[in-house]
């Protein structure tokens, strides 16, 4: 689909159009913060994205429904980040997928408009359990659940994408992916049946480095399906789908995946989804399967896993919602202060847990304040911040 007439985009709070200085490129305006979920709404119903401001304290505020023009696929993999946000020195951007139409919609975040909506081939599809989306500045990678495919985008100025090429990936048991981090040239994925794979993406379109394998907590019944990457891409960091709270870690310094090591963290069980804070030193944990979250210290130097803590049961499990996925923070240093959880149940919405670490000791604690309700989704397992983590 071709992309709408580009517009002048206002400076918050100025009142001045932004305009390219002579001789040099656009600068981009100051934003406030944004939490942005991908609303998801099933087949038939038009879906949206919806962008709180995060006030202080990280409130989440001023709900405003972005309408993306297609029809969203209601839910689906956990592991799947369906909202990918990108900031450079000139634009700021929020890419969502709209599994149901298969496409990528793309919101200029100082407008909160959908400049367009980008397809890939016509054979791509995510409309059985969605579309999962990273970026590395650069590029944008489509992992489309039906077509077990995964499409490659280029960044255009503007926010922008124009489609490249796609392949067809799948695991060591016939699984297709679920889980995708990238770090400057190296895409990490997983299968959910036990197996990983990393591949090149120097040249844009994924090329794989012939590493694939089995996880070792395959051989006891876990299988990654989230995967996070350090700051300095030194380790690959997975998120199991087991009984108990797993994780396993691969030194990927070769620009290769190895053998993981598996770390049990906790009793909670699921722990399908794992993001590092933003200084890289704890990995928060969501355990769907009790409506709680962990937080695991790790150390950026060995690649070692510590148990940390563990939050009490959120509000609302089980009578609310059912499901706890994508945990993103307020900031993007330090542990990221607060840290939001996206709820997925006939009361979708958004935990806020205030976040302590000292002294090799943690405290999870849900805010009094939470949950913030999502006004215009029942089906939220995605959600993104703006300005995004560094890496």
């Amino acid at each position: 689909m071709k992309l709408r007439e580009f517009f002048l985009v206002g400076l918050l709070g100025a009142g001045v159009a932004q305009v390219a200085l002579a001789g040099g490129p656009a600068i981009k305006p100051a934003l406030p913060s944004y939490l942005i979920t991908n609303d998801d709404l099933p087949p038939k119903i038009a879906t949206s994205g919806t962008f709180f401001t995060i006030a202080s304290g990280g409130l989440l505020q001023n709900p405003n429904r972005v309408s993306l023009g297609g029809v969203g696929a209601g839910g689906g993999y956990f592991a799947f980040n369906r909202v990918s946000v990108l900031s450079n020195s000139t634009s700021a951007c929020a890419f969502l997928s709209i599994g149901g139409s298969g496409e990528i919609g793309a919101v200029d975040i100082a407008a909160q408009q959908d400049i367009g909506n980008f397809s890939a081939a016509s054979t791509d599809s995510g409309i059985d359990n969605g579309m999962g989306l990273v970026n590395n500045g650069t590029y944008l990678y489509a992992a489309f659940s039906t077509s077990n495919t995964i499409a490659t985008f280029a960044i255009l100025p503007g926010c922008g994408l124009q489609y490249m090429a796609d392949i067809s990936p799948i695991g060591k048991h016939k699984g297709n992916v679920k889980g995708m981090a990238v770090h400057g040239n190296l895409m990490v994925v997983t299968y959910g049946e036990g197996s990983i794979e990393s591949f090149n993406i120097s040249a844009g379109t994924p090329v794989s480095n012939g590493d694939l394998q089995n996880a070792t907590g395959f051989n006891t019944d876990r299988y990654p399906n989230g995967v996070d990457i350090t700051p300095d891409g030194h380790y690959a960091i997975f998120g199991d789908m087991s009984t108990s709270t797993t994780l396993e870690v691969s030194d990927i310094s070769s620009g290769k995946l190895t053998k993981t090591v598996v770390y049990n963290v906790g009793t909670a069980s699921n722990s399908t989804n794992a993001q590092l804070s933003p200084d890289g030193t704890l990995i928060y944990i969501p355990n769907t399967g009790n409506g709680k979250v962990t937080a695991a210290f790790f150390d950026q130097t060995t690649g070692k896993v510590t148990p940390g803590c563990v939050s009490s049961t959120l509000k609302g499990f089980d009578s609310n919602w059912t499901f706890l996925s994508s945990p993103v923070t307020e900031l993007n240093t330090g542990t990221g202060s607060l840290l939001y959880v996206a709820e997925f149940g006939s009361i979708s919405g958004i935990a806020m847990i205030n976040v302590t670490s000292s002294g090799g000791k943690c405290t999870l604690t849900e805010a009094a304040t939470s949950p913030v309700q999502a006004p215009n989704t029942t089906v939220l397992l995605s959600i993104g911040v703006y300005p995004p983590r560094g890496f």
